[in-house]
């Protein structure tokens, strides 16, 4: 077998394959000597049907098998020893039909991408925010809980703290669109006096920009764009078809218990201490993340890879068919991001011997289970009792998907530690709202 790199870039090249019949014919006498011991041919014992009988029947196929498991493992061979660094699977190219019933030689040709050597600085830069709780922050976290907890009730007529389900009759539209309305979260006393202390079953013609004037407002009631509501005004119809109203639950140890589990505190001041720890360390997550991305970022943007754009974009549509050239194209962008990132994440595993062992995955997922069976308040004991079996079910789960995806995490969790460790990381103190307003710019 001829085997030969044809180079016609750095990075988009192809092998060539020439295949003669002293390379695939001892593979085809083995195959129909093995069909020949199990096939079943009427006028013949099982296992006697000659083998010239069986090349005869089906020595096309025979071909045709041994010809494909050839050139599969000569080109993975070929890529392997010659320590190819390539991009996806390698693409056939279709030059001419083969004929296997009479040809005695081939030729096959695969496209592939080529990523040359490039080298990784781990050394980056990337701001750590330190989020102190504020008071109004703890203050707020109980309004929350309490009304999470808070007993809800149906009343007949509306207040200003209620969720007023109903149905609003637009112009120009025939069919009435059901809607929710939270009157605590409109932005005029004149939207609220709209709805309160209307009741059940009555009806209500009122201007709708009175009740919400920009568009962003009125698009997230009507759950349209912004697009379709632009137009929208003038008087509307609605009917209330019913009240919502949650009374908020008292701070007790019951309230106590429900929110941190059962005598994790006694009374109102362990349970604001708890509560801002909780809070800094949800909080400390949050900004690590947030950390954590701009160093992959800023890794992506400072490394230079020469990437085999052309083949890539082919290999794209060719393994994903649901992939169109125009989606493609539109996010073509990202593809690239993603690909240099994992090359890059790649590299660094391999420079620095990072290993990922079965112990860490179960490790990870049983951590998973845990915050899961905390979410929904079971008893510890009982998820203790059965953990192993979670752990097992859940990482053979979705065709061994959840696996693979823990695999990832902790992948990326023991490379952007690696990064940590070479970067300087700037401090900074700032605010809940502050820090919003950082990640949404």
């Amino acid at each position: 077998m001829d085997i030969t790199l044809d180079k016609s870039a750095a990075n988009e090249t192809s092998i060539k394959l020439k295949i003669v019949e002293a390379d695939y014919q001892p593979g085809v006498e083995n195959r129909a000597k093995e069909y020949s011991k199990k096939a079943n041919i009427k006028g013949f014992r099982p296992g006697k049907v000659p083998v010239g009988m069986i090349k005869k029947m089906y020595g096309a196929s025979l071909l045709v098998d041994e010809i494909n498991e050839l050139v599969s493992k000569s080109l993975n061979s070929y890529i392997q020893d010659n320590k190819l660094n390539i991009i996806g699977e390698p693409l056939p190219v279709v030059n001419e039909e083969i004929d296997f019933k009479t040809q005695k030689e081939f030729e096959f040709e695969y496209e592939i991408g080529l990523v040359e050597e490039f080298s990784v600085n781990l050394a980056q830069k990337a701001d750590q925010y330190e989020i102190q709780v504020a008071d109004e922050d703890i203050e707020k976290t109980i309004d929350e809980l309490k009304i999470q907890m808070g007993e809800r009730s149906t009343p007949d007529e509306v207040s200003e703290e209620d969720n007023v389900y109903g149905e609003i009759s637009l112009p120009g539209e025939e069919e009435p669109v059901k809607v929710l309305v939270d009157v605590s979260d409109l932005a005029t006393k004149t939207g609220k006096s709209i709805f309160v202390d209307m009741k059940k079953e009555e009806s209500k013609t009122f201007d709708i920009r009175k009740a919400y004037r920009s568009n962003e407002k009125l698009a997230n009631f009507l759950n349209r764009t912004e697009e379709e509501v632009k137009e929208i005004e003038g008087d509307v119809e609605f009917k209330v078809l019913n009240i919502s109203r949650t009374v908020p639950a008292e701070i007790n140890q019951e309230f106590f218990d429900k929110a941190l589990g059962k005598d994790q505190v006694t009374n109102e001041e362990e349970f604001r201490a708890k509560l801002k720890e909780l809070l800094g360390e949800n909080y400390n997550r949050e900004t690590e993340a947030y950390a954590e991305k701009n160093l992959r970022d800023e890794l992506v943007k400072n490394t230079e890879i020469t990437l085999p754009q052309t083949f890539f974009k082919k290999w794209l549509l060719a393994s994903q068919k649901d992939l169109t050239e125009e989606k493609v194209d539109a996010d073509f962008d990202k593809y690239i991001e993603e690909l240099k990132w994992m090359l890059i994440s790649d590299k660094i595993v391999m420079d620095n011997n990072i290993e990922i062992n079965n112990s860490d995955i179960q490790e990870m997922a049983a951590e998973q289970i845990k915050q899961q069976f905390l979410q929904y308040g079971l008893p510890p004991e009982q998820l203790e009792e059965n953990l192993a079996g979670f752990v097992d079910n859940y990482l053979k789960a979705e065709n061994g998907q959840n696996y693979m995806n823990i695999m990832q995490q902790l992948k990326f969790s023991k490379v952007i530690e690696k990064v940590k460790e070479a970067s300087e990381i700037n401090k900074k103190e700032t605010t809940v709202d502050e820090f919003k307003e950082i990640i949404n710019n």
